[in-house]
């Protein structure tokens, strides 16, 4: 019998190898594009994150009223407008006050634990202790002989050089933080305004074949992002409260900015506590031993709040990641992009998971 040949054309050797290429320099650019701009990704993200939030808040208001969608939208940025505007005006000269407080108190306290450590034979660096030594006292930098007694006009003007770039990066930083603020609401207010257009967008990225699958996936990965940001929204302001209060009662001061910080940084959960925790501490050694027991025991107090009532309660609907790799991804965003990764690793944690969840392992069990 004849033997049939396979007629059927074959793929040159050499066109693989040039796929290949291709496809890795193509994971390539795509990456060093993702590295290059990793601030402005995670900016747009802070965005999408606002505009979650508004939706939220839009999709609350509408279980009270049937109005339309864009009314109701308006009516949560006017309120969130008002309250923001309100606490400028009321809590501003209040929280400049005590934050300047806070810091000098913080700074006192660092010096004279730094001081203690050094007494008992540890090296502190002098950067640690800055302008004062281990016994509170400021550094011998008198001029001494005819200097002294002759000084020069240049010793009563300042150093415009040093002052002039300590304004310069200051404005810098102010309007880099304005500007941010301002791309992250824009971005969030659009996003809330037509959340279906934005997710077809997306969509289009899809096979036609997947792309029901994919809206199904994103409006749960939405879900997750707006069950998270309200949850922690309330979350936030019961510890910001109970802080304030608490340090309040005990005579621990300033009471008000330790309590925001610690609401503020309740958004960084893990890392978050524990620098809010630190500040509070040192800042009660100032007053006596009693601040010191007091303000222990309304930090832990309020740990306990959180762990136990707070997240269980509210946020069990919003995001089941293992503290573990919560913590991991925490510590890899926060090294790779700084303080940004570390304020987004939750809620991109909690996005992956659905995710890899939804595409991967569910999609990869079924026949």
């Amino acid at each position: 019998m004849a033997r049939i040949r396979d007629s059927s054309p074959g793929i040159h050797p050499l066109t693989i190898v040039r796929y290949a290429v291709a496809l890795v320099a193509f994971a390539v650019a795509m990456l060093f594009i993702l590295w290059t701009a990793s601030n402005a990704f995670l900016l747009i993200f802070a965005g999408i994150l606002f505009g979650a939030f508004l939706d939220g808040l839009t999709r609350l208001l509408g279980r009270l009223v049937e109005w339309s969608h864009g009314i109701r939208l308006a009516i949560v940025c006017t309120i969130l407008g008002l309250l923001i505007v309100a606490g400028i005006v009321w809590g501003s000269a209040v929280v400049a006050m005590q934050a300047t407080e806070l810091m000098t108190t913080l700074r006192e306290q660092l010096n004279q634990v730094l001081g203690w450590l050094e007494q008992r034979g540890l090296q502190v660096p002098d950067t640690l202790v800055g302008s004062e030594n281990a016994a509170g006292e400021p550094p011998d930098s008198e001029p001494t002989g005819s200097e002294s007694d002759t000084p020069s006009i240049q010793s009563f003007l300042p150093d415009l050089q040093a002052l002039f770039g300590t304004a310069w990066t200051a404005l810098a930083v102010v309007f880099g933080l304005l500007g941010n603020a301002v791309v992250i609401i824009f971005l969030g207010v659009f996003i809330a305004a037509q959340p279906a257009v934005y997710r077809d967008l997306l969509l289009l990225l899809f096979q036609p074949a997947r792309r029901e699958r994919g809206r199904a996936v994103l409006d749960e990965a939405g879900e997750t992002l707006r069950h998270w940001l309200l949850g922690q929204s309330l979350t936030m302001t019961v510890i910001f409260l109970v802080t304030w209060l608490g340090l309040w009662l005990v005579g621990v001061g300033p009471s008000f900015a330790l309590g925001l910080q610690a609401g503020l940084l309740a958004f960084i959960p893990t890392v978050g506590p524990l620098v809010s925790g630190i500040a509070i501490m040192l800042a009660s050694l100032a007053s006596g031993l009693y601040g010191v027991i007091g303000a222990l025991a309304i930090y832990v107090g309020v740990q306990a709040l959180e762990s136990y009532l707070l997240t269980p309660m509210i946020q069990k609907r919003a995001i089941s990641v293992p503290p573990a790799v919560l913590f991991a991804s925490q510590i890899v965003l926060g090294v790779l992009f700084g303080l940004y990764g570390l304020a987004l690793a939750t809620p991109l944690a909690a996005i992956g998971r659905v995710f890899i969840l939804r595409f991967y392992v569910e999609d990869e069990e079924r026949p």
